[in-house]
């Protein structure tokens, strides 16, 4: 199947020999308190976003296909969408809207010459009306609002938890993950929102995602990415203590806990054994463990 209209992004700046000279201008006659410097590289890495949706072309697009999550968010595609993510553990931080605005004018740029196609036919030119901006973040945080407000954008509510964000220059939807995880009951989602999930088939989804080892284009979590150990700790947290020592040896349990600090130790002991440690002994902990022991205890 063909894809509509899209091509890949290229960054092929032409310089010509009026370059040069124009920057020398600059440098000879720019104020004493300015400086000029030429073929600056802008980033230290290539830009790449998150995710590209994309409509495709050949098949009908029907408006009552909503997907299976995220279902309010189709209907905001038009022929491109440029998604970025903002997960629990690297939340939305000052610069990264700037830095989707960026990424939104530079495939417009990219894609305003019409090339030809194979098929003898040329490309489109992609208006601004046809690209979407979208940020999927786990809730809407002050950095969040803050560079909103330093763009003079507003940010409307919206129960169904998907903003559109009024005054932006290209159309902009801030997710919020949470609320839309709660309204459409999504349960895989709540992984990407950091809320506990519900049902075995989700625990079993986010087991299928997680690896050894994997690529740029992999769907799986891999040792290598920040914030793998909190992704685990989050998936295990959905398992009962039984179901996470299932298939351990006793010696294997043992080695594990005696490698952890004392207060890790007990603190890593399902109830039942705590319940069974002598007062005395706990009384020999921390203040703040000995509060976690009993706050477990109580429950």
């Amino acid at each position: 199947m063909a894809r509509a209209v899209i091509a890949p992004v290229t960054m092929s700046a032409k310089k010509t020999a009026w370059h040069p000279p124009f920057t020398g201008l600059l440098q000879e006659r720019c104020p004493r308190w300015a400086r000029v410097r030429a073929e600056v590289q802008l980033t230290t890495e290539p830009l790449r976003v998150d995710d590209v949706i994309e409509v495709w072309a050949d098949p009908a697009h029907d408006p009552r296909d909503t997907g299976t999550t995220l279902r309010g968010l189709w209907r905001f595609v038009v022929v491109v969408a440029l998604l970025e993510y903002k997960s629990v553990v690297w939340p939305f931080q000052r610069g990264d809207l700037f830095r989707l605005f960026a990424y939104g004018m530079l495939w417009l740029s990219d894609h305003q010459r019409r090339d030809a196609r194979p098929d003898g036919d040329r490309t489109e030119r992609l208006a601004v009306h046809e690209l979407t901006l979208l940020l999927a973040v786990p809730s809407i945080n002050l950095a969040l609002r803050d560079e909103l407000a330093e763009l003079g954008l507003a940010l409307p509510e919206a129960p169904s938890g998907y903003h559109v964000v009024e005054g932006a220059p290209i159309t902009l939807v801030v997710i919020d993950l949470a609320a839309v995880a709660e309204r459409e009951d999504d349960d895989l989602l709540r992984i990407f929102a950091g809320l506990p999930l519900r049902d075995s088939e989700t625990k079993q989804w986010l087991s299928e995602h997680q690896g050894t080892r994997g690529d740029t284009m992999s769907t799986h979590a891999t040792p290598d990415l920040f914030g793998y150990d909190e992704l685990i700790r989050t998936s295990l947290l959905n398992y009962t203590p039984e179901q996470r020592l299932a298939g351990l040896a006793p010696e294997q349990i043992a080695a594990t806990l005696a490698a952890r600090p004392e207060a890790e130790q007990v603190l890593a002991l399902p109830d039942h054994l705590l319940r069974l440690l002598p007062a005395d002994y706990l009384a020999t902990l921390s203040d703040d463990v000995q509060a976690k022991v009993r706050a477990r205890l109580a429950r």
